[in-house]
């Protein structure tokens, strides 16, 4: 049957359309209408893919999560050395933010204006930032480190603070001064070895 791949094609396009607009402008500010007009249907269209806004709402951050999952798995699987894969999360969030149009973590953005009528975004934000910060624990566990629970949370810490930053001043440095800090923390309990760079950001 052709209606799966439609309206799978359909509903792809309701999710980056809205998950835009979401980021954006806000969910208040954003009407079933508005997210119709952006992907180029019509709203009786959008209800037929979702049962709400909310519903909407929560199926955009849970195709954010997936998203970033692959990007970031795409990314890290490239390095051989599990420190560097680390580094390679500041670069990736580097990149975003050298865009000018950065909006920060789109996770406590939707926390900050929804999880009180909707509980299930604050598990998903929290999700989110479990991930994140079980990513760098399994790569410092994987470089041999002891610590590595202590450590990675901090580096996960690291990477919230620069997020936010990075928002008020909508460049990459808070990002790369972060990484530099990780950097030194990972080369002095990995024997002194110098860690391979991340991508192709430099650090200045």
């Amino acid at each position: 049957m052709t209606s799966t791949p439609i309206k799978t094609f359909t509903t792809q396009r309701i999710i980056e359309s809205a998950a835009n607009l979401f980021l954006t402008r806000g969910f208040g500010s954003v009407s079933m209408d508005t997210i119709a007009a952006t992907a180029k249907i019509t709203k009786v269209t959008v209800y037929q893919h979702f049962n709400s806004k909310e519903d909407l709402f929560l199926q955009c951050l849970r195709w954010r999560l997936k998203t970033r999952e692959e990007q970031l798995d795409a990314r890290c699987t490239r390095k051989l050395d599990s420190a560097a894969q680390i580094l390679e999360v500041f670069d990736w969030m580097a990149e975003k933010a050298s865009r000018g149009d950065f909006y920060g973590c789109a996770f406590l953005k939707a926390t900050n204006e929804m999880a009180c009528t909707l509980p299930e975004v604050r598990a998903i934000a929290l999700e989110s930032k479990n991930l994140l910060r079980g990513r760098m624990v399994a790569s410092l566990r994987e470089a041999g480190l002891q610590d590595a629970n202590a450590m990675g949370h901090t580096f996960a810490l690291l990477l919230e603070g620069a997020q936010a930053l990075s928002v008020i001043e909508q460049s990459q440095r808070p990002f790369k001064a972060a990484k530099r800090e990780v950097r030194h923390h990972l080369e002095r309990n990995l024997s002194t070895r110098p860690i391979p760079s991340g991508s192709s950001h430099g650090e200045n």
